[in-house]
């Protein structure tokens, strides 16, 4: 597939989520089922692709109890399911090194790019330090949960939130600098 050809299924799949972002109803089952189907093709294993799911669906999970307590719009949960597949769709089809090579600094898409570009390291960083954590967890531990298992899953997911919030601030320092955000 040609760059051009890429960076417009991404632009494409870009502007899918923040339409499906404002739907509801059949039009957003139909567009959550798509960025599943899309989600499913660009993986090669087919647990691989369910087991990258498990986070959002309990975070979608939670904001559907949240909302269920609170009164709100329970079809927050399928949007953002369906944003965040087709965003990480988007993600995966874009020809990065490309596309970083084709901006200019003068360009008006040069700031906008970058940020795309920082987000998308982060977000790497972030999954292989997760995934390293929780990989150096379940080899300590005997059982998930047994005698400490749960309690040494919780301190898995405390320390990868620290670590998360201080590259954050890292990263919102950065930018900072750069004059990318103010």
């Amino acid at each position: 597939m040609g760059h051009a050809l890429r960076l417009a299924a991404s632009g494409g799949l870009l502007a899918a989520a923040v339409i499906s972002a404002r739907l509801a109803g059949i039009p957003l089952a139909a567009a959550a089922g798509a960025a599943f189907a899309i989600h499913l093709a660009l993986r090669r294993r087919l647990r691989a692709a369910l087991l990258s799911l498990v986070p959002i669906a309990m975070f979608a999970g939670v904001i559907l109890a949240l909302g269920w307590f609170g009164g709100a719009d329970p079809a927050l949960a399928a949007r953002t399911i369906a944003v965040f597949l087709l965003s990480t769709a988007a993600f995966r089809v874009a020809p990065w090194k490309w596309a970083a090579s084709q901006l200019s600094p003068r360009s008006r898409l040069y700031t906008f790019g970058l940020f795309l570009l920082f987000v998308r390291h982060f977000a790497e960083i972030l999954a292989a330090e997760s995934r390293r954590t929780l990989q150096a967890r379940g080899l300590c531990v005997r059982g998930t949960l047994g005698r400490g298992g749960f309690s040494s899953l919780g301190w898995a997911v405390v320390s990868i939130f620290r670590r998360t919030l201080l590259r954050a601030e890292r990263f919102h320092a950065a930018q900072s600098l750069a004059g990318i955000v103010s």
